[in-house]
């Protein structure tokens, strides 16, 4: 487990009056910019006036990540949160509705942080979890806005599918029970400034449609 610093505890405590929440991963694998970065930093920098969320950067680092979603999952108030990610460089951004207990990290021996390389994320989990949050009614609304997507079952094996596991378990326990939801940009740099204004539009939508 790791241990988080007091700077990463007060932001994860502000957002107790938040009704959102925002994250993207940062560089992995050795690259030098990571799609849900670039579009967190862009949304950051040009701000969301109409939306009480709060914006977070995590690591590449499974068990930091088990450790975040934890925190994120303890603060109260929390309505939804939408997650960010990477994946391949062609197509559309995709919702991810799906989440399987299994990590394979052979070709990421980094993201490991010094653990297994490839295992099962909770010892005895369900093998996948549906995950709560109503990506087929999003990606109407996105796709009627003029925001191409599609929902997908495929968040791969990485940190992206690790976080929507744990993140979905958890928020089980909760009542009233977050939506915990994922979407996956393909690595399109020349897109940052609408990928950014599709993410606007898909959180003010899980913000107007909550309960």
């Amino acid at each position: 487990m790791v241990t988080l610093h007091s700077s990463r505890l007060n932001t994860l405590l502000s957002c107790a009056a938040m009704h959102g929440l925002l994250t993207a991963y940062g560089t992995f694998m050795g690259r030098e910019q990571n799609q849900s970065q670039l579009v967190l930093e862009s949304l950051r920098q040009r701000g969301m006036p109409g939306l009480k969320c709060d914006l977070q950067q995590w690591p590449v680092v499974l068990p930091t990540v088990q450790s975040l979603v934890q925190s994120a999952l303890g603060v109260p108030g929390l309505r939804y949160w939408l997650a960010l990610g990477e994946a391949g460089r062609d197509g559309v951004p995709r919702l991810e509705t799906r989440a399987y207990n299994h990590f394979d990290l052979r070709h990421d021996v980094q993201s490991a942080g010094g653990g297994s390389l490839e295992g099962s994320l909770v010892s005895a989990g369900p093998p996948s979890l549906r995950a709560h949050w109503p990506a087929p009614q999003l990606a109407d609304a996105m796709n009627g806005a003029g925001y191409p997507v599609e929902l997908s079952q495929d968040p791969g094996s990485h940190c992206c599918n690790a976080l929507l596991y744990w993140g979905t378990l958890a928020a089980q326990a909760k009542q009233p029970r977050p939506w915990v939801g994922f979407l996956h940009l393909p690595r399109q740099p020349g897109k940052v400034e609408e990928f950014a204004q599709m993410v606007e539009f898909a959180l003010l939508w899980l913000d107007e449609q909550y309960l």
